[in-house]
């Protein structure tokens, strides 16, 4: 098999550029090179392929082969540009996409803002968000459908890297006609006389916890928003984490669970080992600010480092 030629994507510019200035003079002062130079460059190129490109005692006509050489030349050196081009937009944040999922406490109305101050700075970046369980999430980040996660950590998961960010209470969620509405706070025991409504939360609280709050899957509902609508209609109650909570259900009613009290961390959940594209980056760190900048109640601890 011949070995393949050497060819450089500057003598193809210099070639290209012969033929399109209709001389040697005019293509080195286009291409910043001298006259000598650049013929040197056209020399190479032409030992490099075995076969002249311009006619003898031509100023710059090029022979059957330079001119089938000239087209594919002038779609290479576009490619070329292209490409180069969409690197640096990436690299400078001005172009690429960015996947991302969140579990929907933070989906609902954390990331939005977070979302907000990012496409504010740059406008040329395609996003794509999810929300889902954090399992669903760590199954995400490891297959590399997305970038990175907003989640709770994964137990025992090598694969994945976590950063927790804030941690909030678990609350039972009633609505305002139900017996625990008034009451400050609520004993996970105290849950075991009522209707609860399962959730991929409360599945994956410790066993000790579910058993004393006697918790069935007599009707288990995953997504939030249909969730929070069944406590609303009088289906039930619920337990979820304080950041659940939606500002517009104001029929509705967070309270702390106590004995014990538990908090659910959430961080960044992203693939160990493997750094993101400047655009998730910058991604991440406007969530990073949006959370330095706003005021929670008592019932969310910040987490980040100082």
């Amino acid at each position: 098999m011949d070995r393949f030629p050497d060819v450089k994507i500057a003598q193809l510019r210099h070639f290209v550029s012969v033929v399109e200035h209709g001389g040697f003079k005019a293509a080195a002062k286009a291409v910043f090179r001298s006259q000598p130079a650049l013929s040197l460059s056209i020399k190479e190129l032409e030992t490099a392929l075995g076969a002249p490109l311009f006619e003898k005692g031509s100023h710059a006509t090029p022979t059957p082969f330079g001119s089938v050489l000239y087209g594919e030349a002038r779609k290479l050196i576009e490619h070329y540009e292209r490409t180069i081009a969409a690197a640096i937009d990436v690299a400078r944040v001005r172009g690429g996409s960015v996947r991302v999922a969140a579990v929907p406490s933070v989906a609902h109305e954390m990331l939005p803002r977070a979302i907000s101050r990012f496409t504010a700075r740059y406008p040329g970046i395609q996003l794509h968000v999810e929300d889902g369980t954090a399992a669903y999430i760590h199954d995400r980040v490891r297959s590399g459908a997305i970038d990175f996660g907003i989640a709770s950590a994964s137990e025992s998961e090598s694969a994945l890297s976590f950063m927790p960010l804030i941690a909030d209470v678990m609350c039972v969620v009633v609505n305002s006609g139900h017996a625990l509405f008034r009451q400050r706070r609520v004993e996970w025991s105290d849950l075991s006389g009522y209707r609860l409504i399962g959730n991929g939360t409360m599945r994956a609280l410790p066993s000790a916890v579910r058993e004393a709050a006697a918790q069935q899957d007599e009707i288990f509902i995953a997504n939030t928003t249909t969730l929070l609508a069944a406590v609303e209609s009088g289906v039930g109650l619920t337990v979820l984490p304080y950041l659940a909570k939606q500002r517009y259900r104001d029929t509705l009613r967070f309270i702390p669970l106590d004995a014990p009290r538990i908090e659910r961390t959430v961080g960044f959940v992203e693939l160990a080992g493997r750094s993101l594209s400047p655009a998730a980056d910058a991604l991440r760190a406007s969530f990073v600010e949006d959370i330095n900048t706003s005021r929670f109640p008592e019932l969310v601890r910040l987490l980040l480092p100082d």
